[in-house]
């Protein structure tokens, strides 16, 4: 599970440019919210403020992550074989997984329609063209960059889960907490990790990533909870009651059906992985 055509790299320098790398994505999420905030740039919630503050913290990391590819000899942006269906694969699987989590949250009768607000489709394509980017940067950097990065060194197996560890933890230093969240990013962070390294490219990770982060926000209104983001969704749905199946501030995100759901994409990935290797 070494990535193909890559020259073994050296241990201690691979461990360096990673551990750079991540603390160089820290800096980004812990320090720009302050920075954009100090800088007068958002004057009000929405879609602009939304929008604006969105680019300004993911369109660096994704320089950032073609830039430390560049520097460190590794394709960022390979989409891998068969991109467009990789994509779309991807896409279902990460739909079904929110689905199932949102089911489940239904199930422990915490999911309930929210106040609603009015429907704008100019909005809700900008929010999806907004996450598409989003994902995109989260993904190049973790799963473009390091991941890869960190097999030339140790191979895939290894790749994988201390990759997922650091994009547990970079969202410690945006300001998250809670044990079930930083879990669900780990497993969250190894589906997309063993997507990437089975279709030798970003396209399934990014089709995962961007159909449960856009079907949660801008699909079912789950996230802000309570309440809807600036751009809309189809429907609003609120997460209220228990917090540990999301009703709480977090949502979904710090709720055990996104643990079972996002388990329920992991294990099946994990066991066609033993029988054919990912990216070998």
């Amino acid at each position: 599970m070494s990535v193909p055509g890559a020259a073994k790299g050296s241990p201690v320098r691979v461990a360096t440019a990673a551990a750079a790398g991540l603390a160089m994505a820290a800096l980004v999420v812990g320090l720009g919210p302050q920075l954009i905030a100090a800088s007068g740039l958002i004057g009000a919630d929405g879609v602009y403020g939304e929008t604006v503050f969105t680019l300004a913290i993911f369109v660096p990391l994704l320089v950032m992550a073609i830039v430390g590819g560049r520097l460190t000899g590794i394709a960022t942006l390979n989409l891998g074989k068969r991109p467009g269906v990789t994509l779309a694969q991807g896409a279902a699987i990460g739909l079904g997984g929110l689905l199932l989590a949102v089911g489940y949250a239904a199930i422990a009768g915490t999911l309930v329609r929210g106040a609603g607000a009015p429907l704008s489709v100019a909005s809700l394509v900008i929010g999806a063209v907004v996450v598409l980017v989003q994902v995109s940067a989260e993904e190049a950097y973790f799963r473009g960059w390091l991941q890869p990065l960190v097999a030339t060194a140790w191979g895939m197996r290894i790749a994988v889960p201390v990759v997922a560890i650091g994009f547990a933890l970079l969202h410690v230093a945006g300001g998250l907490r809670g044990p079930i969240e930083l879990l669900n990013l780990f497993v969250g962070g190894l589906v997309f990790g063993i997507l990437a390294a089975r279709g030798a490219g970003l396209a399934g990770a990014i089709g995962a990533h961007l159909a449960w982060n856009g079907a949660e926000q801008l699909g079912f209104g789950l996230d802000p909870n309570p309440g809807i983001g600036g751009y809309g969704a189809l429907v609003d749905y609120d997460l209220v009651g228990k917090a540990l199946w999301g009703g709480s501030d977090a949502g979904l995100n710090a709720s055990v059906a996104m643990t079972i759901g996002l388990l329920s994409l992991l294990v099946p990935l994990v066991l066609l992985s033993r029988r054919r290797p990912t990216q070998s």
